[in-house]
């Protein structure tokens, strides 16, 4: 097969997702073209159980037509093939340790915030539990402190950007989106200084985060 004949990479899900923004900034970051099929995990479920089987969001579909699904497994593929220049994960031992250690946190802090927003968006008024709630946003707020507290410099882990830098910068521009009030700039002034910086490049605003596309999927803003 010739290298025009080839498909192009499809990555599938919305850019209000930070798991989805996170593999498409990973894509720019690479050089790798792709095209977006934007489906909703709620609205369109039947057609996402059709690509994946939990009908979650980030699916990959390769070139070959193979789907690679969840986000740092499909990232982990695409560092196996990136130029080496290019990979976001550190050759030093003791540098991947720390970028693992940090992503981890951005990863989880996405996933909490997510928790926390189905509570109201996604629940029938006067279900929400108090308790859950409550524990979630004392994780948010605890990853939030760490995350604040770490050397800010340009990237998190030494000189280069890695895959710390894309799960932290799409987990803090989620909670600033979604639940804003879970986000005081006074408090975290690093972080969301380091967010803005990171968000207003190429790699990053390619793929900016979608307002419209969480709107058009039924999320509407917690009334306070």
């Amino acid at each position: 097969m010739k290298s025009h004949d080839i498909s192009p990479m499809i990555l599938v899900g919305q850019y209000d997702s930070p798991f989805v923004r996170r593999v498409a900034i990973a894509l720019n970051h690479y050089g790798m073209a792709f095209e977006r099929r934007v489906l909703s995990t709620f609205q369109d479920f039947d057609e996402m159980l059709a690509i994946n089987p939990l009908g979650k969001v980030p699916s990959l579909i390769l070139h070959e037509g193979d789907h690679l699904y969840d986000g740092r497994a499909i990232i982990e593929y695409l560092e196996s093939i990136a130029p080496p220049d290019r990979r976001l994960t550190p050759s030093d031992d003791a540098r991947r340790r720390e970028m693992l250690r940090v992503e981890a946190v951005g990863v989880g802090l996405a996933e909490k915030i997510y928790e926390r927003g189905i509570e109201f968006s996604r629940r029938s008024p006067g279900t929400e539990d108090p308790v859950w709630i409550e524990r979630l946003e004392h994780q948010i707020e605890s990853a939030l402190r760490w995350l604040e507290a770490l050397p800010h410099s340009e990237w998190l882990v030494g000189g280069e950007m890695t895959r710390a830098d894309l799960a932290v910068v799409v987990a803090a521009t989620y909670v600033v989106e979604k639940l804003p009030q879970l986000f005081d700039t006074a408090r975290f002034p690093q972080l969301n200084a380091y967010r803005q910086r990171c968000e207003a490049l190429p790699t990053f605003s390619a793929a900016a985060y979608s307002a419209s596309e969480a709107l058009a999927t039924g999320w509407r803003p917690e009334k306070h």
